[in-house]
């Protein structure tokens, strides 16, 4: 298992890394809740940046899809390890910042 925690502005995401499965959550003081990628409020424009292809389809076609692809994607890569790189990769496009990374609950590793 991989904690991941990222900074966008003010706001804080928090990624766990459970095997192939992915959870997000943003975090709030204390309380956070994880939820799968079902449960995130998609951007089609930001779907439609990453898959051009997908342009014309009606909206609810579309998260469906880039869901399918975005866990194929991450049931091909072998290890956590292989995950937690291509969150970070991804997620830094989008102007993340990765906070800390913890590992099977190790301490975590602080980047400033």
């Amino acid at each position: 298992m991989i904690d991941l925690a990222f900074l966008k502005g003010t706001e804080t995401v928090g990624i766990k890394v459970l095997g192939k499965t992915i959870q997000f959550c943003k975090m709030q003081g204390a309380f956070f809740r994880y939820a799968p990628i079902e449960g995130l409020k998609l951007s089609t424009a930001g779907i439609l940046q990453e898959f051009p292809d997908l342009k014309g389809k009606p909206e609810r076609t579309i998260k469906k899809i880039a869901i399918k692809r975005f866990k194929e994607h991450i049931n091909g890569l072998r290890t956590e390890k292989q995950v937690q790189d291509y969150v970070i990769k991804d997620l830094k496009k989008h102007g993340y910042k990765i906070k800390a990374i913890k590992r099977a609950g190790f301490r975590p590793k602080v980047f400033k």
